[in-house]
């Protein structure tokens, strides 16, 4: 396959030298629409490096946005001397109206109009449409009248999403208590050992892929029909190539329009979770799970990169309603998600996400394990109380202002990451209240007994395990400040935090 020529930084057909150049879906290649001989590009985006990475290096496309600066460019043609205008609001690249040349915005821009890398269309429209018709035929049933009496398939566009592409270098350090059951107990009481544990290793993500459309960002479902561009989602971001616009040609783009440090704590809350999978994973002895105390993530080093990804995008706006419904297909794998409106409910998938915390490339290494005995005990619970291990807190389905709020880290949902320990639920709470009456009331029998006419005789009784909480309420066995179990000097409030 030839690759792909450049001239001054417009791309041109390797054959015949010509610019006008399109798309071809079903390839994903570029067709010169003189010749039509077809041409690639080589990847641009290799994968490997992550571990020499320091400090924060961002391509030129991912770099911070200045509003307003150079968003109208002119040409002049270099073919007939027409001057041709090109809005980046609107496009990237223009052909002469007088002999056809095409103008392509193929240099960085300081207004986040031209990205680093690109994935071409794999899918094509036919393909898209049949996709869709599929996804409609399911719900036929419960759809709205006037959706399916305003459902054209045929409308759906191809659109180029902007998203951030990013490799860390970091470091994981968690402790906090697991547990294990013991013996071969099939009912309450279970037997348990409760651990001391720690995690410590070099997490290297390779290509952690994080919308950069604040649009997209928004989570509030009543705006959005929950993030469905965002549940597509994996693309095979190692076939990423060079900027081109020319493989923008005939669809529509949305710039970028989130900066890098907007990002950090998303793709840090994402990484965190990537590290809490590989450990669940690797601790399988631990069928009680585990409740981290603390979780810490150490970036030190990071590459950003600006892409723009393919989709076919149907949409349907009801009369009556300000929310717009969409159905999305990841022009480069086909996966398909949408949301529709239906009889009784908004259509909407509360759960629609992609799974960043399985998907993601990663590579553990200088893996450095701590277990130790704490305790026995017994339990009615199956689980040990406040169990974190497997929970996903960079997930944005949820929604970003519950996640990186003014109440931090307390989610609606049940994922609590900065919960404390000895924090309780109503179950709990109504635990204690018992525990405290029935102890008032010992205590008045005992004082009674002790007290003139009350009694000659005393008793006391003990139970040989926990009555329905897992912990020792009477304290941390975790020693925080000077035990072989310390964390290092490092901030031991519970919950989850990151140096960048």
């Amino acid at each position: 396959m030839t690759e792909i020529s450049s001239e001054n930084g417009l791309n041109r057909c390797p054959h015949c030298g010509g610019s006008d150049i399109v798309t071809d879906t079903k390839e994903g290649k570029l067709r010169c629409k003189y010749c039509h001989t077809l041409f690639d590009a080589k990847s641009d985006n290799e994968a490997g490096g992550v571990e020499d990475l320091v400090g924060d290096t961002v391509n030129q496309g991912a770099s911070d946005i200045i509003p307003g600066e150079d968003i109208v460019l002119t040409f002049k043609c270099p073919a007939c001397g027409a001057e041709v205008v090109l809005n980046t609001e609107e496009t990237t690249s223009a052909s002469c109206h007088w002999c056809r040349h095409v103008f392509s915005a193929n240099e960085k821009m300081p207004n986040g109009a031209v990205p680093d890398l690109v994935l071409p269309f794999k899918i094509s429209k036919e393909d898209a449409i049949e996709k869709i018709r599929e996804s409609v035929d399911l719900k036929s049933p419960t759809l709205l009248t006037e959706f399916r009496q305003n459902f054209k398939p045929e409308e759906v566009r191809g659109v180029y999403f902007p998203y951030m592409i990013i490799d860390l270098n970091s470091h994981w350090n968690s402790y906090g208590e697991a547990q294990k059951t013991v013996g071969t107990s099939v009912r309450p009481p279970y037997d348990y050992e409760e651990y001391n544990i720690s995690r410590e290793f070099d997490l290297l993500v390779d290509d952690l892929t994080v919308e950069s459309s604040a649009g997209r960002l928004n989570q509030d479902t009543q705006v959005n029909s929950n993030n469905i561009i965002n549940a597509i989602l994996p693309f095979d971001t190692e076939n990423a190539v060079a900027w081109n616009a020319n493989y923008l040609r005939g669809f529509a783009s949305e710039r970028r329009s989130v900066d890098t440090n907007s990002l950090k704590e998303v793709v840090a809350l994402q990484a965190g979770d990537v590290a809490r999978r590989k450990i669940k994973n690797s601790s399988p002895q631990y069928d009680r799970g585990i409740h981290w105390e603390k979780e810490h993530l150490k970036v030190n080093g990071s590459k950003w990169k600006a892409a723009y990804f393919p989709v076919w995008l149907y949409s349907f706006k009801p009369e009556k309603e300000s929310r717009i419904y969409y159905i999305a297909i990841n022009a480069r794998t086909g996966e398909t998600v949408g949301c529709v409106p239906t009889h009784g409910s908004s259509g909407q998938n509360i759960e629609a996400r992609h799974h960043h915390e399985i998907e993601t490339r990663f590579e553990v290494k200088n893996l450095v394990e701590k277990d130790e005995l704490s305790k026995t005990g017994k339990s009615y619970n199956s689980e040990i109380q406040f169990r974190n291990d497997t929970r996903v807190i960079g997930s944005l389905s949820h929604g970003r202002e519950e996640m990186l709020g003014v109440e931090r880290g307390r989610f609606k949902n049940g994922a609590n990451y900065t919960q404390r320990r000895r924090a309780t639920s109503s179950f709990d709470n109504n635990l204690v209240t018992a525990i405290i009456v029935i102890v008032m009331i010992v205590a008045f029998m005992l004082l009674g007994m002790m007290l003139p006419g009350g009694g000659s005789g005393s008793g006391s009784s003990s139970s040989s395990y926990d009555s329905g909480s897992s912990w020792d309420s009477g304290g941390s066995s975790w020693d925080s400040g000077g035990s072989s179990w310390d964390s290092g000097g490092s901030d031991t409030s519970s919950g989850f935090d990151y140096d960048w």
